[in-house]
């Protein structure tokens, strides 16, 4: 079921804003709304009473625009000329518009080719000057004709047309009798205007003119005034991305140090949580870089050391590698099986060569050249993949025992190095977890609540926080809301009012918790608008009865209920087809208790017949063409009953929300019930169908059906449709179409539901099939049989029979009723 949810508006002081959405989001009961540009500007432009409204809203929120320490008599001087600004500007407006109808009727009169304005009595004839509508002028002359009157008419705007009458005086009372059955607007002119036409003209545009002017110039101080006492606009919250990136860094120094949970409730200010945290990203980096730096060179070191003990095993005597007088010796590693390839890429220049085969598949090569020549060479080595090691051993003695011994001392010496770095890194590590930790939370705080404040409005001294709230949690809610409220002196005020219509309030959905996880099966369609009908339980209950109907197999639902139980208690936490496995698993579970009932009233058990049930049928009742019409008929049955469900259902939703003719005479309403059983009972007498042998039964008519009761029935729920265009003034042309569109769709609905029976004869073949197969050859029987079948039952028919099932549920079920346009309810929290 849906529960209402009502729209919070929250006014509070801005030094007291953020611990008011502090202990908004630790209730987690409000889904904030974001307030747009179009909410800043009609914040803006409420009148004096709106913001008197809005004060009103508390006894304490009626002084801040006198008593606050920020809002004395300065405030109350605003307010007084705000008041007479907007008086001023009224009268301004007013007259403006009064110009500017006057300039039009004089521009429209000189196309009469008038000098002067021809409005007045002069001797024995009167003239008239009016503005009638486009739609007026020919009333207007018909109502004139049988006066003996000039009449012009001209253009005055696009809507209006500007009349000159002129007649003889003696007819003026019956010209204005004629006049009042007519809508008009009489013109009369200032009488301190000059005579001629063309110089009244001059004289209001000049006037025009000056009048912009001076309303412009109000309108920039009332436009301040107004920015000052009721000057909300959206917040712009700049800190969101430096928040943002802070708690990246101390979220990924947490992770780098691995702690396990710490639990701290310090809170730090932005500001000393930024400079605590980038002290301890320096003192952590400094520690874990030369720990770094430690081990590089340890890896090094033991490269070196290797080498030596292997060369110390070869009995070398000396090692030659660095720079001397004019020679260069570079000393290195080279793969064994490409010392053959090194001749052929050296250069033709004097080269010694020492080779030295190791037991691990490398050589240690030596190759002393002249010193001009040793970077070419180098780089012909490294081609072939050469790693040189000629600046480690330069540091080292020539003799590998020597050597080795200084390599051995130097690794001692960065084992205590390391071990100390170690030990500083946990010294670290326990003295700043619980200040990072502090850290990470206040940011996260911050970040969350300065990411709230964007969906607000600001003023200067205000903050507009608006948001929904389930009618359920109220009560609660508002009883945490006072006594924050009085703890803070009674410095912000709260109300709760019902949605408007054309407002997108987020629905709350609360079902019983068995039917909880079907409530993802239909935010696949679409999540219910607030307005709608909550379909879950219902699509719950259709939706695995249809998967039984077309898998009727106990064992085979007792294997489904298997699996399922332990995808939803075994495999939690995990995704399977990028479905939550949990959610799948109890989804899995009513699947298989729905097969298994259905499965024992059709008899089958892992695709072996069993005695059904249901009376009158017997195992292997699909031999019997009786037993396969009456499937038939099952499932057409059953998509019939739903089908005026779903149209049921919406006209009941049409009726709660007030649409009463489309609840009566629409095509899923009332009207569309009553086409429905026409068609399908005019169908029933037609072929003659038996719905409960012996007490419910139809009789073959044939064409006689067209005169049966039932048809006049189909009749009158299509002329009720074709009524809908002309009450609701639509296009009747569509709504004829509409009608028709819906006779071939009942059609088409009603036969989809015969997919039911066809997926259950499918399931019934196979059991034929495994029947059929274990007389003729056990072995196959239970080979290609029991063990493949039952393997392909539960897996492509059972994700084929889940989808079908699904596709009914939407297309010819939801379709009817359910628009799935709703925006689900996430209340706002903070940690």
């Amino acid at each position: 079921m849906i529960i209402p949810a009502k729209k919070l508006t929250l006014l509070t002081l801005r030094d007291q804003e953020r611990i008011v959405l502090r202990k908004l989001g630790e209730l987690g009961v409000i889904h904030l709304k974001r307030l747009s540009d179009e909410d800043a500007r009609r914040f803006r432009e409420a009148e004096v009473s709106k913001l008197k409204e809005l004060e009103n809203l508390s006894e304490k929120l009626i002084k801040l625009w006198q008593d606050l320490a920020r809002l004395g008599g300065e405030r109350r001087e605003d307010y007084q000329k705000y008041v007479e600004l907007r008086e001023k500007l009224n009268e301004l407006y007013a007259r403006r518009a009064e110009l500017k109808n006057l300039k039009k009727v004089l521009e429209a009169a000189t196309s009469f080719g008038e000098e002067v304005p021809p409005v007045g009595r002069l001797n024995d004839l009167f003239s008239l000057l009016i503005i009638v509508p486009k739609g007026e002028l020919e009333k207007l002359e018909k109502a004139l004709s049988s006066e003996k009157l000039a009449i012009r008419s001209a253009k005055a705007s696009d809507k209006e047309i500007l009349v000159n009458i002129v007649g003889l005086s003696d007819s003026l009372e019956r010209v204005h009798a004629a006049l009042a059955t007519v809508y008009h607007q009489e013109v009369s002119l200032p009488q301190n205007l000059p005579r001629r036409c063309r110089d009244v003209i001059m004289v209001i545009k000049s006037d025009l003119e000056k009048l912009e002017s001076e309303i412009r110039s109000i309108e920039e101080e009332f436009g301040r005034l107004k920015e000052s006492i009721m000057g909300f606009s959206r917040e712009q919250r700049l800190s969101v991305p430096v928040l943002a990136k802070l708690r990246h860094e101390a979220l990924r120094l947490l992770e780098e140090l691995s702690p396990g949970e710490v639990k701290v409730r310090e809170e730090l200010s932005v500001e000393e949580a930024s400079k605590l945290l980038e002290n301890l990203i320096a003192s952590y980096r400094s520690i874990k870089g030369e720990l770094d730096e430690l081990r590089r060179e340890r890896e090094r070191l033991n490269t070196l050391k290797n080498l030596l003990e292997k060369l110390v095993s070869k009995i070398v005597e000396s090692i030659e590698a660095g720079e001397y007088e004019n020679i260069t010796v570079i000393s290195g590693f080279i793969k064994a099986d490409k010392l053959e390839e090194i001749r052929g890429i050296l250069p033709k220049k004097p080269i010694a060569i020492k080779e030295i085969e190791l037991d691990d598949g490398r050589a240690f090569l030596t190759i002393a050249c002249l010193r001009e020549n040793a970077r070419e060479i180098l780089e012909r080595l490294k081609s072939l993949e050469f790693e040189d090691l000629t600046q480690l051993l330069q540091a080292l003695p020539q003799n590998p025992s020597e050597a080795l011994k200084k390599i051995n001392e130097q690794l001692e010496s960065l084992r205590a190095r390391e071990e100390e770095l170690i030990s500083r890194l946990g010294d670290f590590r326990k003295s700043s977890l619980p200040k990072i930790v502090a850290i990470a939370r206040s940011l996260e705080l911050n970040l969350k609540i300065d990411e709230a404040l964007m969906n607000t409005l600001r003023s200067e001294d205000l903050r507009v926080i608006q948001g929904w709230v389930p009618t359920d949690r109220i009560k609660e809610f508002a009883g945490e809301l006072e006594e924050l409220r009085r703890r803070l002196g009674k410095s912000f005020a709260y109300h709760f009012e019902d949605p408007s219509p054309d407002e997108d309030v987020p629905t709350v959905l609360k079902n019983p918790k068995l039917f909880k996880v079907f409530e993802g099966l239909v935010a696949q369609y679409g999540w219910p608008g607030h307005r709608e009908i909550d379909p879950t339980i219902i699509s719950g209950i259709l939706w695995t009865m249809m998967f039984g109907l077309m898998f009727p197999d106990s064992g085979q639902g007792l294997a489904i209920i298997g699996i399922g139980a332990f995808l939803a208690y075994f495999f939690k936490g995990k995704r399977v087809l990028g479905v939550n496995a949990k959610k799948l698993g109890k989804l899995m579970i009513g699947l298989g208790i729905s097969a298994t009932i259905f499965g024992l009233l059709f008899g089958e058990f892992f695709l072996t017949e069993t005695h059904p049930l249901v009376p009158g049928l017997r195992p292997g009742w699909l031999e019997d063409p009786s037993g396969t019409i009456w499937l038939l008929k099952i499932a057409v049955f059953f998509g019939i009953a739903q089908i005026i469900l779903a149209m049921s259902l919406a006209a009941w939703n049409e009726l709660r929300n007030s649409e009463i003719i489309n609840a009566v005479l629409s095509h899923h309403g009332l009207a569309g019930i009553i086409a429905f059983i026409g068609f399908i009972l005019t169908a029933f007498h037609f072929l003659g169908i038996s719905v409960i042998p012996g007490v419910l039964e139809f009789p073959e008519l044939g064409m006689n059906a067209l005169k049966a009761w039932p048809f006049y029935l189909m009749l009158a729920g299509f002329i009720m449709m074709a009524l809908k265009p002309v009450v609701a003034k639509e296009s009747i042309s569509l709504g004829l179409g509409n009608i028709l569109e819906v006779a071939i769709a009942f059609l088409a609905n009603t036969f989809s539901y015969a997919r039911i029976a066809g997926f259950a004869i499918v399931h019934a073949t196979l059991a034929m099939v495994v029947h059929r197969m274990m007389h003729a050859n056990p072995l196959m029987g239970i080979g290609m049989g029991l063990i493949f079948l039952n393997l392909f039952a539960l897996s492509i028919e059972l994700l084929v029979c889940m989808i079908q099932a699904l596709r009914l549920l939407y297309y010819e079920f939801y379709s009817k009723f359910y628009k799935g346009m709703g925006i689900p309810y996430r209340p706002w929290k903070i940690p």
